[in-house]
């Protein structure tokens, strides 16, 4: 009989544990079984496996809401991360393991996104590129690196985005990219009042002040909207981007942008 505390949920805790609930005279739990226990065996400690017989403990299959057998439930750290209904072949089990099973990369990557959701990108460009060395084909994680170091080496960031061709695909990323690397590295030295509101938004936004940025780009708008192919108002798209739409400098000014474009 299995003890649901000491066999799952404590168990959980340090090791996921995939919940096999079947019954002997259920045809399609006795072609999913041994591929399950098989699975376990190639895992190689990865994680467990607990069977629950339905018939002779329902009310763990009334606790997990079990509505047909065989069921298989992926918990984690006491929380139900996934489940499957009916049998599948070893081929598309050990798929949908891998896609769920927590690995070093993912808890990794899942710190680094707590943190990118307290701390501004420009300060996470370390913190990324440690983690792009050691995961170098994560694929978001080298997005958000490109988009933290064009911020502080513009040309750096469109040499990586050149080597990573398989961004490319990803039109706003590279529009973003190229839009703010030709905002911080232009020279600015026609003597209208359009350069003189770009080149003090470009030193601003080199110093951390973002805020005066957007307002120098805002009302650049104001005297020439056409003026380096729209790039105030490209540089105010990719800012936007590159904040988040739920960042309190977006939602201040992306009505005032919208204001001055029309």
């Amino acid at each position: 009989m299995i003890n649901e505390e000491k066999d799952i949920l404590s168990k959980s805790e340090q090791i996921p544990v995939l919940v096999d609930f079947w019954a002997p005279w259920c045809g399609p739990c006795k072609f999913l079984g041994p591929i399950v226990e098989e699975l376990a065996r190639e895992a190689d400690g990865k994680w467990v496996l607990v069977k629950v017989n339905t018939d002779e403990q329902p009310e763990l299959m009334h606790k997990y809401k079990v509505q047909g057998i065989p069921t298989l439930k992926l918990i984690h750290k006491r929380q139900i991360v996934a489940e499957k209904v009916g049998a599948l072949p070893k081929h598309e089990l050990r798929l949908w393991l891998d896609e769920l099973l927590p690995t070093p990369e993912k808890e990794r990557w899942l710190q680094l996104q707590e943190k990118l959701s307290e701390t501004e990108l420009s300060a996470m460009y370390s913190d990324l590129e440690k983690f792009v060395k050691e995961y170098p084909m994560h694929k978001e994680a080298r997005k958000l690196l490109l988009r933290a170091s064009v911020l502080k080496t513009p040309e750096e960031a469109i040499q990586k985005l050149q080597q990573w061709t398989d961004l490319k695909t990803d039109e706003e990323l590279v529009q973003d990219l190229m839009s703010i690397h030709e905002f911080l590295t232009s020279p600015y030295d026609q003597n209208t009042k359009v350069d003189h509101y770009l080149r003090t938004a470009a030193e601003a936004f080199q110093s951390g002040e973002a805020e005066k940025a957007l307002n120098q780009l805002i009302d650049s708008l104001l005297y020439d909207k056409e003026a380096y192919q729209q790039l105030a108002r490209r540089v105010c798209v990719a800012l936007f981007h590159q904040l988040g739409e739920n960042h309190e400098l977006s939602k201040k000014y992306r009505r005032k942008f919208g204001m001055y474009l029309n």
